[in-house]
């Protein structure tokens, strides 16, 4: 049986998470002030990549992409007919945020934030500011990160990237907000080294 559409209007998200942060390697942020553009792993490769990249850093160009260190085939039960060159295209063509407050992205952002404190910095910018020129789709799993839970295989498909009003699950349970292509970042964006910053114009 389909899952029944609930669906919430970008207004609803925007007053319960308002604001989206993005980790980046720090060698990275210079490109971003410069360019005021966040770019997928597509505009900066070659090619879409028949398997994760692994390790903690892949310089293409002049920029730093993110390894793909928790994304495993083994623990993904693909929908739809996706099979994981589906999936890693997908991955390939959106800029990631997570979903967050003022002060914090969700728990799975700290998260994340914590594991790479060594060598990634954190923008973060206003919801809103963003979607005036760019779609937002939402996702309520770090689609990138596949490990089994409660000793399940975690489902990756067509509902993994999933515009507002067609979402099967509430506001409160978007983890992560994606955008296809580049993402060009408003003046209201900010930079730290960490979430407690401290913050300054980007």
């Amino acid at each position: 049986m389909p899952k029944r559409s609930l669906g919430f209007s970008i207004d609803n998200y925007a007053r319960l998470r308002p604001v989206l942060w993005h980790l980046t390697h720090r060698d990275n942020v210079p490109l971003i002030r410069k360019s005021r553009l966040l770019l997928p792993a597509e505009r900066l490769t070659h090619a879409v990549p028949d398997s994760p990249r692994r390790g903690q850093q892949f310089r293409q160009y002049e920029a730093v992409l993110r390894d793909q260190d928790v994304l495993h085939e083994s623990c993904v039960q693909f929908e739809d007919g996706w099979t994981m060159k589906d999936l890693l295209s997908e991955l390939h063509r959106r800029v990631f945020f997570w979903s967050g407050y003022p002060d914090r992205p969700i728990r799975p952002g700290r998260r994340a934030v914590d594991r790479y404190r060594g060598s990634d910095s954190v923008i973060r910018v206003p919801f809103l500011d963003v979607v005036k020129n760019h779609l937002p789709y939402f996702s309520r799993c770090n689609s990138g990160a596949t490990r089994m839970q409660g000793g399940k295989k975690v489902p990756r498909g067509s509902r993994t990237f999933v515009l507002a009003e067609d979402c099967y699950f509430r506001c409160s349970e978007v983890v992560e907000v994606t955008f296809i292509e580049s993402v060009r970042l408003p003046l209201t964006t900010e930079v730290a080294r960490s979430i407690d910053g401290p913050w300054e114009p980007l």
